[in-house]
């Protein structure tokens, strides 16, 4: 089977700040408060750098500055914002702060319970492995007659051809996990849904995660592509 799934960057969606979107983005069935870095595997955890570096260079992109503009902005010099975003040093609380802030305003994050209750085509998983799920909705365990719970515990029984191909696409450029693309497009075939499908997906920076949202394409056409759009890109009216 496979799993498909598109990111939300559109209003109608509850805004909630970083500090909440790790509570809500629990995996307890109580939804304790619990960051997303306790379901990750410890093998390949990302470094704590790693993501400060992640943060920096999405924020400063989704103002539209360079590294110098950014560094008037956030009281610092040009230098201390370069080895933010090389993972030489870590933002001061102060910064990190308005860093969050930043980025929490322009990635509205959404609970666990929107996402599972969700009709539609909804998947959260994790932002360096689309194979990693960790949210699905109801809409596309409904659609693929799986039950979520068992997708979680065992993905490797249901993450076939197209999300892995669509995986592998996405994490070989480099600029995804740098935090330069602001959302990607994508159309392939899902064995679960028997049909083409339409999918967009957008990082959620601090936690590590990436929802993507699919609907099947109304004038199917075969064949599969994807497209990063980059935060230069959306600038230039592209």
């Amino acid at each position: 089977m496979d799993v498909v799934t598109s990111s939300c960057l559109q209003s109608g969606f509850v805004v909630l700040s970083i500090a909440q979107a790790w509570d809500v983005f629990a995996l307890d069935k109580n939804l304790q408060a619990q960051p997303l870095t306790s379901v990750r595997d410890s093998a390949d955890e990302q470094p704590m750098s790693s993501t400060f570096s992640f943060m920096a260079r999405r924020a400063r992109l989704i103002r539209g500055e360079n590294q110098e503009q950014f560094a008037t902005y956030m009281g610092v010099d040009q230098a201390t914002v370069s080895r933010w975003e090389r993972s030489r040093s870590a933002p001061t609380s102060k910064h990190l702060d308005e860093i969050r802030k930043i980025i929490a305003t322009a990635e509205p994050c959404h609970s666990r319970a929107y996402i599972e209750a969700a009709p539609t085509i909804k998947y959260l998983c994790r932002r360096d492995n689309f194979l990693k799920p960790l949210v699905i909705s109801n809409g596309l365990a409904e659609a693929a007659g799986f039950d979520p719970k068992d997708v979680i515990s065992n993905p490797e029984r249901y993450m076939k051809e197209g999300i892995r191909r669509l995986n592998a696409a996405v994490q070989s450029d480099t600029r995804w996990l740098h935090g330069d693309i602001a959302f990607f497009e994508a159309h392939f075939f899902s064995p679960i849904l028997g049909e083409w499908v339409k999918s967009i997906g957008a990082p959620l920076a601090e936690a590590n995660a990436t929802l993507i949202e699919a609907a099947p394409d109304p004038k199917p056409a075969k064949g599969f592509w994807f497209k990063l759009r980059p935060f230069e890109e959306l600038r230039d009216g592209v």
